[in-house]
């Protein structure tokens, strides 16, 4: 079976711009019915450092057994440090094992840009899962359309 079958696709940060200031777009992420899941960071024109909270940390996800409450870090599931400034139109991953994990609901920790230049920065985060069972269609696949060749 073709592995891109496999993957179904959320968004976790549409396309953003930001300066000085948190991400507001940021999306929970319900794992039910996925065996692994991760987050796909891309980064656009950076005027500042990114991280989760505040420029000078990393970007981590975090997790909760409530949609909307008692978020908590995920260990080990951090980059090495903020995303910076000169780090123009890159992928970073964080992938989480939901098995080890035990939790429901999965987010990047409150994406963080600024330094007061009064620039904007654009980042974009992609949650990808793997279902227990393989996607029968786009929609279920989280596409509006999907074409394997």
């Amino acid at each position: 079976m073709n592995t891109l079958q496999k993957l179904k696709f959320l968004v976790a940060l549409p396309p953003e711009a930001q300066d000085n200031d948190d991400f507001s777009g940021g999306e929970v992420v319900d794992t039910l019915g996925l065996k692994e899941l991760g987050f796909l960071i891309h980064t656009g024109d950076l005027a500042a450092a990114v991280g989760s909270e505040d420029a000078l940390s990393a970007l981590a996800v975090e997790s909760s057994d409530e949609a909307d409450d008692n978020f908590e870090d995920v260990e080990d599931a951090e980059l090495s440090g903020p995303i910076a400034a000169d780090k123009d139109g890159k992928f970073y991953f964080i992938g989480v094992d939901l098995v080890k994990a035990h939790k429901r609901f999965y987010r990047v920790k409150q994406p963080h840009v600024g330094d007061g230049t009064m620039t904007d920065s654009l980042l974009a985060i992609i949650a990808l899962g793997v279902p227990n069972r393989t996607p029968l269609n786009a929609a279920d696949a989280g596409c509006e359309e999907r074409v394997l060749a």
